[in-house]
C-alpha cells in the first residue's frame, strides 16, 4: 500500500479485495481507507433485507446513521446526526445511490462511498471528482474469526454476532412498540462503537453518541452534548450501552436529560441499582445478556 496508517509506517494487504466489491471510481485505496471500509461493511449487514439505511463512519465509528423508507431520506438524516464528524468519513448503504442522493452527497466531502448499486445518473455525478473512491459491493464480508496481531503472536477470536440473546423488561413498566423498535436500532448501533459506548437514538436516527471513553459516564456526557450541539430533542429518545451500568448514574442523567428508555445487557452486581431507578421513576429498560465491547 502507499502506507499505513501514518506516512512513515510501511503497509501490505494479504487479501481478494475484488471478491467482495468493485472500484468504480477514485484513488489507489489506502490502509486507512480499508480499515474503515471494513467498519463500514461490518455495520450494514446488521441491516441486510430492512428498510434503507444510510452510515458515516469515521476512524471506525460510526458518527452517523439513520433508517428510512427511501435513501436519500436516510442520507440526510444520517448525516443530520452530526454533520461536523461527516466531513472525510467513509459513508455506506444498503440501497442503491440514485441521481437525488447522489447530488445531496455531492455537497460534502468524503472518502469513501460503499453501496450494493449506483445508477448512471448518480455516478456521472459523483465521478466528477476524480479522487472520490466509489466501492460497488456485491459480497458481505465473511469471517471464520477476528485476528488481531499482539505480544509476539496472534489473538484469534469469534465475530460478535447478534443483537441481543433475551429480551427481559426489567425497568418500571414495558417498552412501547416505536421504544422497542429504537432500542433494537439503538443497540447494533452501539455495538459498532468503540468501548466505552453509549448511543442516543431517537426514531430510528442516532443523534448522540459517546465511544472511547475510559468511563461510561463519560460517553454519556459526550453524547448529550453531541445531541445537544446539533439541537436534538431528546425526549422520546432512547439508550443504548455496549456493557452493563455499574451504577445508576448513567440511568439518571439520561432521565434528566429525558430519556425514558434503556437498553444494556446486565451482569453487574448492582444491576439493582439501574433497575430500582427505573422502577421508581417509570422508566423502561431492556436487559439482553449480551454485552458488546469493541476494544
Amino acid at each position: 500500500m502507499r502506507y499505513g496508517e501514518n506516512p512513515h509506517q510501511h503497509a501490505v494487504f494479504f487479501g481478494k479485495t475484488e471478491k467482495l466489491f468493485t472500484q468504480l471510481n477514485g484513488k489507489e485505496l489506502s490502509y486507512n481507507n480499508l480499515v474503515d471500509a471494513e467498519a463500514a461493511m461490518q455495520l450494514i449487514r446488521e441491516f441486510e433485507n430492512q428498510h434503507y439505511v444510510f452510515a458515516i463512519i469515521k476512524h471506525t465509528n460510526v458518527c452517523g446513521v439513520a433508517k428510512r423508507n427511501e435513501v436519500v431520506t436516510a442520507w440526510k438524516d444520517a448525516l443530520a446526526g452530526d454533520p461536523e464528524s461527516a466531513f472525510g468519513g467513509v459513508l455506506v448503504t444498503n440501497g442503491t445511490v440514485d441521481k437525488q442522493t447522489a447530488e445531496e452527497i455531492n455537497e460534502i466531502f468524503f472518502e469513501v462511498l460503499v453501496a450494493p448499486a449506483f445508477t448512471d445518473e448518480a455516478l456521472g455525478i459523483l465521478k466528477a471528482k476524480k479522487n472520490r473512491i466509489l466501492l460497488q459491493q456485491h459480497a458481505q464480508v465473511e469471517y471464520s474469526g477476528s485476528y488481531k496481531s499482539l505480544l509476539n503472536g496472534v489473538l484469534v477470536q469469534g465475530q460478535d454476532k447478534g443483537n441481543y440473546e433475551k429480551w427481559e423488561e426489567a425497568g418500571g413498566r414495558q417498552t412501547t412498540e416505536a421504544e422497542k423498535e429504537d432500542l433494537e436500532f439503538a443497540n447494533l448501533v452501539c455495538k459498532h462503537l468503540k468501548s466505552n459506548a453509549i448511543a442516543l437514538v431517537k426514531n430510528k436516527q442516532l443523534i448522540g453518541k459517546g465511544c472511547g471513553q475510559t468511563s461510561r459516564i463519560d460517553a454519556l456526557r459526550h453524547a448529550l452534548e453531541k445531541a445537544k450541539q446539533f439541537n436534538f430533542d431528546l425526549k422520546n429518545a432512547v439508550m443504548a450501552s455496549d456493557a452493563f451500568f455499574p451504577f445508576n448514574d448513567c440511568v439518571r442523567m439520561g432521565h434528566e436529560a429525558g430519556i425514558k428508555a434503556y437498553i444494556q445487557p446486565g451482569g453487574s452486581i448492582r444491576d439493582k441499582d439501574s433497575i430500582e431507578y427505573c422502577k421508581e421513576h417509570d422508566l423502561a429498560m431492556v436487559m439482553t445478556g449480551m454485552r458488546h465491547f469493541r476494544h
